[in-house]
């Protein structure tokens, strides 16, 4: 069986927790820029091979409505699909508020899985962070593109955030991100170290496992910093309030490591993340 997944690295993420108890599987990622996915996917001990499909989110979408439902049970879907190319991903489940562990319910949710970063990446990431002043903050702010497609701040309202932030926690911000976040690369015209579409996904995630704390865009960057069992600060658009909580972790949920927010006033978000900081990452 080959099974395809939607393009994103956080949505992949939310189903391999799952599938990964299925044993080592071949997958197919949905063609979509900018493709990293496979990168990642390639670091997951429970992919065979990965590689791009020739379908989209959307045919994943129809398929799913049409034989598998969107609260499926993995008996079931293979009981109807059999051993051919299943497209299948938690999104819609995920998005109407219900539990990451009520989708494939027959499968346990490994939430805190293994990725597997080469040794490689793991120096080039501390050579990258040597002789910044620790606590390390990671953020990312995404793109122009995507803050006006979700109405999140722009570089203003980040700026006003990151020095009330950096004058409370101190330390070091690092921006964070791929070579399409121009928002985030913006940043640092005000003097903050940035890393943006300079490191391979493996470099990125060796990063995100030394940081103190990460903070920012809801991306699949923040999904995998909880993934590593690391405290992490998202803000999600109001559309997706549900979606926002939905798929995390219930202990990180619980301890306030991992917390979620909506995109307010910068002084808003502000005092939410005061109450993040006091948290043990």
């Amino acid at each position: 069986m080959i099974i395809g997944l939607p393009s994103g690295i956080g949505d992949v993420s939310w189903a391999y927790s799952k599938l990964l108890h299925l044993g080592r599987m071949e997958y197919e990622v949905a063609d979509g820029w900018p493709y990293r996915t496979v990168q990642y996917m390639d670091l997951l001990p429970g992919v065979t091979k990965a590689s791009y499909g020739a379908f989209r989110y959307e045919d994943i979408v129809t398929f799913q409505t049409a034989t598998i439902g969107e609260t499926p049970v993995w008996s079931e879907v293979i009981q109807r699909n059999g051993i051919g190319r299943l497209l299948i991903a938690p999104n819609r489940h995920l998005e109407m508020g219900k539990r990451l562990e009520d989708w494939l319910p027959d499968l346990p949710t490994e939430f805190h899985y293994s990725i597997t970063i080469p040794e490689g990446d793991r120096q080039k990431a501390n050579a990258l962070l040597e002789g910044f002043e620790r606590p390390f903050w990671g953020i990312s702010a995404a793109s122009y593109r995507g803050s006006e497609a979700w109405k999140t701040w722009g570089r203003d309202e980040w700026a006003e955030y990151l020095r009330r932030f950096h004058d409370h926690a101190g330390g070091t911000i690092i921006l964070l991100g791929g070579f399409w976040d121009d928002l985030t690369h913006s940043l640092a015209e005000l003097g903050y170290p940035e890393f943006v579409g300079k490191t391979s996904i493996g470099t990125a995630i060796a990063i995100l496992d030394k940081l103190d704390g990460y903070l920012g865009f809801s991306s699949g960057l923040g999904v995998l910093r909880t993934v590593l069992n690391r405290r992490a600060f998202l803000m999600w658009p109001a559309h997706q309030v549900e979606l926002s909580t939905s798929w995390a972790p219930p202990h990180m949920l619980e301890s306030g490591r991992y917390m979620a927010s909506q995109w307010l006033k910068p002084n808003e978000v502000f005092a939410r993340t005061m109450l993040w900081l006091q948290t043990e990452n």
